[in-house]
């Protein structure tokens, strides 16, 4: 009995980087397929969607920059203020607040919808992709 559980151990063990080789994915086409398609390796950086990525890094940097100076305008303002005033530059505040954050609601949306466009094209544009705007991610 001691042999055999033995026997089973070490064949389990053996057969494991069978396993492993199994689970890993292709990386080149079927020999005889007749369609030589090059695709780019997964990873690699796509030129024109990093020269993409810097534009839209840097127009959210500026847009960030923007909304900041209105708010410590704002704040300063706040800040400055007696009284009644004060209240005043309260509620001027948290309005800048609301307004920024749904500015930047819409700024995100925006991305991902672009994003989205940007995934079915690269997939043939028949749809094949995640919809990115499905709640429940």
């Amino acid at each position: 009995m001691k042999t055999a559980v033995t026997f089973l151990i070490i064949a389990v063990f053996l057969m494991m980087p069978y396993g492993l080789f199994a689970q890993q994915g292709k990386t080149s086409a079927p020999a005889g397929s007749g369609q030589a398609v090059e695709q780019p390796a997964q990873g690699a950086a796509n030129p024109k969607m990093m020269e993409h990525h810097e534009q839209m890094k840097a127009e959210h940097e500026k847009m960030m920059k923007e909304m900041d100076t209105r708010l410590d305008a704002k704040v300063a303002a706040m800040d400055a203020a007696k009284g009644e005033k004060k209240v005043d530059a309260m509620a001027a505040v948290i309005k800048e607040m609301v307004s920024q954050r749904k500015e930047m609601r819409d700024h995100m949306m925006k991305m991902r919808e672009q994003m989205g466009e940007h995934g079915k094209e690269r997939k043939g544009g028949g749809g094949e992709g995640k919809d990115v705007n499905k709640k429940g991610m």
